[in-house]
């Protein structure tokens, strides 16, 4: 009796290890169609006649890892199925980097870096200096308002000319608002490059280059700080500043309408100003007629 069952038992195995295998390679083929990583071009305009997202067939395009031979035949069936041009880069390469970007807007650039004399700065004279946590700085000059007079009328008067009347440009307060604590300082000057002068800033046309403003020392008065600008006397009227007063200082070209200017020796602590002439270079820095003045103060710890 147990031998007949034991032969029946073992009778059965044979098949039904058949019918396991059948099933598994059933299951098996089904995963690798549906499931694995396996991808036709057929597959590829199934997806898009459902319209997929193209995010999600670039996806599976990737996943399957291999590039798709494509012959003409094949890029206008993709073509007429709705294909993008990225679509149809990544199936020749998956890996491609260099498949055209998303569609969009290009990224907004960072916003230049204002105290960093290399970005681009309205016109104006600007001081290169460090704040006390020792960070760069680039801080504009602003005109300062001053008052004409002359000094000197009488004598000049009394002597028929001999002595010399002065026409001086007086500041108000004894000290500028705007200091720097070298001794050195380092001025950068923005010219409009289309006008070649200082338009935004108000300049003429004429105005386009450093040599063109003097470097003064300013004298303190007990509530204002002055400068001669015009003298005249029994020779007639000269145009400029006391020779005195002005201080030499190089001039850098960087770029078009970009000058970095150096004093040529080390200031001693006061108050000084670039004065810009109001006919540039055809009256001298520094003329009767001057109009624009940018003060400063030097500090030395």
């Amino acid at each position: 009796m147990l031998s007949s069952i034991r032969n029946k038992r073992s009778s059965r195995t044979p098949g039904a290890g058949r019918i396991f295998m059948v099933l598994a390679l059933t299951v098996g083929a089904s995963f690798g169609q549906n499931g694995g990583s396996s991808l036709t071009v057929a597959d590829v305009i199934a997806m898009l006649e459902q319209q997929l997202p193209e995010s999600v067939i670039l996806t599976r395009i990737k996943t399957h890892g291999k590039p798709f031979q494509l012959g003409t035949e094949e890029l206008g069936r993709l073509k007429k199925a709705g294909a993008s041009e990225k679509v149809m880069v990544m199936m020749l390469d998956p890996t491609a980097a260099g498949a055209p970007a998303a569609s969009g807007p290009p990224p907004t650039p960072p916003p230049a870096d204002p105290n960093n004399p290399d970005s681009p700065h309205s016109s104006g004279i600007y001081l290169y200096t460090t704040d006390r946590e020792g960070k760069s700085r680039m801080v504009l000059l602003e005109r300062a308002a001053y008052q004409g007079t002359k000094v000197g009328v009488l004598g000049y008067a009394l002597t028929s000319g001999i002595k010399k009347a002065k026409s001086r440009a007086m500041i108000p307060g004894v000290r500028s608002n705007i200091r720097s604590t070298s001794s050195s300082p380092v001025f950068y000057f923005y010219f409009e490059e289309k006008a070649g002068g200082f338009g935004r800033s108000g300049f003429g046309a004429t105005m386009s280059n450093p040599n063109q403003f003097a470097l003064l020392k300013l004298e303190v008065r007990k509530s204002n700080r002055e400068t001669v600008i015009a003298e005249v006397g029994i020779t007639g009227a000269s145009s400029g500043t006391d020779a005195k007063n002005m201080i030499p200082f190089k001039s850098e070209r960087i770029r078009d309408g970009v000058f970095r200017v150096t004093p040529a020796a080390p200031l001693q602590a006061g108050e000084y100003c670039f004065l810009a002439s109001l006919f540039g270079a055809g009256m001298g820095a520094g003329a009767a007629g001057a109009v624009d003045i940018f003060d400063f103060g030097i500090s030395l710890e």
